[in-house]
């Protein structure tokens, strides 16, 4: 049942237009330029 409700959490999120792009941004990112805080 987790790896559904997983399944299902990552279809929405690639359902917002723009998320893939950000998540494959993000994932570049280099440590040190990460935030120590969110920003919300």
């Amino acid at each position: 049942e987790e790896d559904w409700r997983s399944v299902q959490e990552t279809l929405h999120l690639l359902s917002i237009p723009g998320m893939r792009e950000s998540i494959r941004k993000g994932l570049k990112t280099p440590i040190e330029k990460c935030s120590k805080e969110p920003g919300w």
